[in-house]
């Protein structure tokens, strides 16, 4: 996962434990061990969830066109005489 399609959490919002990857995100749980990476802190330290709480995260948004830049293209109207 490259840091541009991983969630980034705020560390102001985090215990500690969750910042130094010893508790869940999520849950809080610390044992066992949180090993699931589930996205980042603004300095690129990775943030772990346990194996039960991962599934429930958001996934992020795949970086592509902007929603609405790919406009379809009108047919003419048909006149009629």
């Amino acid at each position: 996962m490259s840091h541009t399609d991983e969630l980034t959490f705020d560390p102001g919002a985090l215990s500690a434990e969750q910042i130094y990857g010893d508790a869940c995100v999520v849950c809080h749980k610390k044992w066992p061990r949180p090993r699931v990476r589930v996205g980042r802190l603004p300095d690129g330290s990775r943030v772990l969830a346990c194996a039960d709480c991962a599934p429930a995260l958001p996934r992020p948004r795949a970086a592509g066109p902007v929603a609405g830049a790919a406009r379809r293209q009108r047919e003419p109207e048909l006149t009629t005489l």
